[in-house]
């Protein structure tokens, strides 16, 4: 499901009630099409003369990109209605998911079965809803391993991983290519090389339009 603002609204009172003893006021629940959170508490934040932090004017914004499943949504709102409680009740913790908000999130799990977590990692099913087009430039690289992985970096480091993957004891070869495929949506653009593996036949199926690339030292082309 994708979550409307009066579902969202709705789900807030509930667990106020049932989690947090009524004790936070309903912020303002804004929507989002982001496809890097599901949800993020966003505010105002002021150092004190003592040296601590003053939270104000929150937002709770949910991510209406991903079609998830009810309990998923649920665990997101909760999530962020830690946040929230730690904020509004201006408690200082040890670091965005620091010691407090551990404790927090744990007990709300055992207490009332829910499967909070610290990070929400995509499912296959979530990643493939991602269908944008998208310019990639993907290094392939045959591992001494047998496997086979990729790195997509970020445009601003194409030229330095070009010098620097070939140099890797595990990599025997590897080729760059440059692909609009939807697939490749799903890995992170990265500053240094880390290689995600990925099945031969799979990567195969989805670089069937993927034009070799070729660099000059100035200018990186389709290879002639």
């Amino acid at each position: 499901m994708r979550p409307s603002p009066e579902y969202i609204e709705h789900k807030f009172n509930a667990f106020n009630l049932l989690i947090f003893n009524g004790k936070l006021p309903l912020p303002p629940i804004k929507m989002s099409r982001a496809r890097t959170f599901m949800g993020r508490l966003e505010y105002k934040r002021e150092k004190t003369f003592l040296g601590k932090y003053r939270y104000s004017d929150f937002v709770i914004r949910i991510s209406t990109f991903y079609d998830l499943p009810e309990e998923e949504i649920e665990d997101t709102l909760i999530h962020e209605m830690i946040h929230y409680h730690i904020c509004f009740h201006q408690m200082q913790d040890t670091s965005a998911h620091g010691k407090l908000f551990r404790r927090m999130m744990n007990d709300i799990n055992n207490s009332f079965g829910r499967h909070i977590t610290i990070s929400h990692k995509r499912s296959e099913q979530e990643m493939n809803q991602d269908t944008r087009t998208r310019s990639h430039f993907i290094c392939i690289v045959w591992l001494n391993s047998g496997k086979v992985g990729i790195v997509i970096p970020t445009k601003t480091r194409i030229f330095n991983m070009w010098k620097i993957i070939p140099q890797f004891r595990e990599v025997i070869r590897y080729k760059w290519v440059h692909s609009s495929d939807a697939f490749f949506n799903r890995f992170p653009r990265a500053m240094t090389p880390k290689f995600y593996i990925v099945e031969e036949c799979l990567l195969e199926e989805h670089l069937k339009d993927a034009v070799e690339l070729e660099n000059t030292g100035h200018i990186i082309r389709p290879k002639k």
